[in-house]
């Protein structure tokens, strides 16, 4: 985010602190109750959020060097993304083209081919099947019949997006939007991946999503964890397109109010929320990233989702010193989110299924809400 924007965001939050407003909606918003208990929405949702367009996978920090790999099946495709010796990404369904085996597990490094542990048969850093195994017993086939299925992979910014579906295209000029010039302006290219962590939860994935986009639980979930550290209900919210930004104080802020306007920092004394529609965000937390990815746990389960929490830091601590801070960091992060955040939302199902009401009811001060349910519906919808 360059300076100018961080000036007109800046001006906007300080009045609103010194107006106690925040981003307001023009109206209420009433969510079906449906939208988190229904397979027929889970099953739109699979079709047109997860199967049907991009999604993002990482950072590209992550994948540094030639040989550089990881294994993705979150969508419900098994992915490889793979470094070239070239510096390119490739992406292939993680598949063995002989029987079906899959072909690499997790991360790392590929110093030579990538070999299926089922029968030995070897692909490149492209995919191209390296030697029929055992050789003389497939007459007729040639190696390149059987190459990896291919996978639509770009790298913008940082940020990896991936297409599950063979033949899938990724346009380079929408995949941002307006967000474009802005999540580039953070250099997230140079970051580090310090720490992933899987989990599995029982409830809807759209809640992973629910959490992030409102503070005003602040004052009563978080007390003993992030309330000290920023200011509950003022936030200020943008859409653009499907992806939204949602900016939250941190105390520190008002320190701005002292300071001439080319000193003022935004990134150092705010949360930053991005969703990138329709499953991730990224959080910057004033010195580094927090990426966060959902996703529904399988087919009819409507009530459980998979996530995915990764944190990258500037550079690669090099001392305890520096891996100690950067624990305390995760620490926080998991005892806030999982802990707290997370305890509610098991209980939220049981709310849902209960048939207390119809829907939920979104107030003017939860924007943010609005615009994510609502890039949802139009998307299965096809609008």
């Amino acid at each position: 985010m360059d300076h100018p924007t961080q000036v007109q965001l800046l001006k906007a939050l300080l009045t609103m602190i010194e107006q106690r407003q925040t981003s307001m909606a023009d109206a209420i918003f009433l969510l079906p109750v449906e939208s988190y208990t229904s397979f027929d929405q889970q099953r739109r949702e699979q079709q047109h959020l997860f199967d049907s367009r991009p999604l993002m996978l990482g950072l590209g920090s992550q994948l540094a060097c030639p040989g550089d790999y990881l294994t993705d099946d979150l969508s419900g495709v098994p992915v490889l993304v793979v470094r070239d010796n070239n510096g390119s990404l490739n992406a292939f369904i993680n598949v063995c083209r002989h029987r079906g085996a899959r072909l690499m597990d997790g991360s790392g490094n590929i110093a030579g081919a990538m070999t299926c542990p089922y029968h030995g048969w070897a692909y490149d850093l492209d995919g191209r099947l390296q030697r029929l195994n055992p050789p003389g017993s497939f007459d007729g086939l040639s190696c390149a019949e059987r190459n990896l299925t291919r996978l639509s992979v770009m790298e913008q910014h940082g940020l990896i997006w991936l297409h599950p579906k063979p033949g899938g295209q990724i346009d380079e000029a929408e995949i941002l939007g307006c967000l474009a010039n802005e999540i580039r302006d953070f250099g997230f290219e140079h970051y580090s991946h310090y720490e992933t962590r899987h989990l599995r939860r029982r409830f809807n994935w759209k809640v992973v999503i629910d959490t992030f986009l409102e503070n005003w639980h602040f004052s009563t979930l978080h007390r003993q964890t992030v309330l000290p550290i920023f200011l509950p209900g003022i936030n200020h919210f943008e859409g653009c397109g499907p992806h939204l930004r949602l900016v939250m104080p941190r105390r520190s802020i008002i320190e701005m109010f002292e300071q001439p306007e080319e000193q003022w920092d935004l990134l150092r004394h705010s949360a930053i929320i991005y969703v990138l529609f329709p499953n991730t965000l990224l959080v910057w937390q004033g010195d580094h990233l927090e990426v966060w990815r959902a996703f529904p746990a399988g087919p009819g389960c409507v009530d459980q989702c998979l996530i995915e929490v990764s944190l990258h830091v500037p550079t690669a601590p090099t001392s305890a010193k520096e891996r100690a801070h950067w624990d305390k960091n995760m620490t926080l992060l998991m005892e806030t989110v999982d802990g707290e955040d997370f305890r509610i939302a098991r209980q939220l199902h049981k709310g849902y299924v209960s048939h207390a009401q119809q829907n939920l009811t979104f107030g003017r001060n939860e924007p943010a809400l609005h615009h994510f349910h609502r890039a949802i519906q139009a998307s299965i919808d096809g609008q």
